[in-house]
């Protein structure tokens, strides 16, 4: 029988700030990942397990917003 993690992906704003998470229980890191890597729409994911970071995944950079003019 395969053992289950649990992992969290933080959904964090263009500031920084958390603003969301969403529970996800995988088989491994590597399934966690793919599963987190999934959810990128618009928003940066974190993904944690526990008190580890696994990855971050950025929004793709046609989303993301113009940078400011100085």
């Amino acid at each position: 029988m395969q053992s289950v993690k649990h992992y969290r992906a933080f959904q964090i704003d263009p500031d920084g700030h958390v603003f969301g998470c969403i529970n996800l229980v995988c088989g491994d890191d590597e399934d966690a990942k793919r599963q987190a890597a999934a959810l990128v729409l618009v928003h940066r994911i974190e993904l944690w397990r526990l008190d580890k970071r696994i990855a971050r995944f950025d929004q793709p950079a046609e989303l993301s917003p113009p940078p400011a003019l100085s």
